[in-house]
């Protein structure tokens, strides 16, 4: 794990969000980074990731 991830995750209380949230983030390879798939838009509120909501 390099630092910006391990970063990514003293900042959260789980692994989940925080490897999704830097595995979202804008790169060299995808300057716009990755979109984030999700039947719960509202656990991102306010984070600086794009989404799909894949709820009903």
């Amino acid at each position: 794990m390099d630092l910006p991830a391990a970063l990514a995750v003293a900042r959260e209380t789980s692994w989940a969000p925080a490897h999704t949230r830097y595995a979202a983030e804008p790169t060299a390879e995808r300057p716009n980074g990755a979109v984030i798939a999700t039947t719960a838009p509202e656990t991102w509120k306010g984070q600086p990731v794009r989404l799909i909501d894949l709820g009903p």
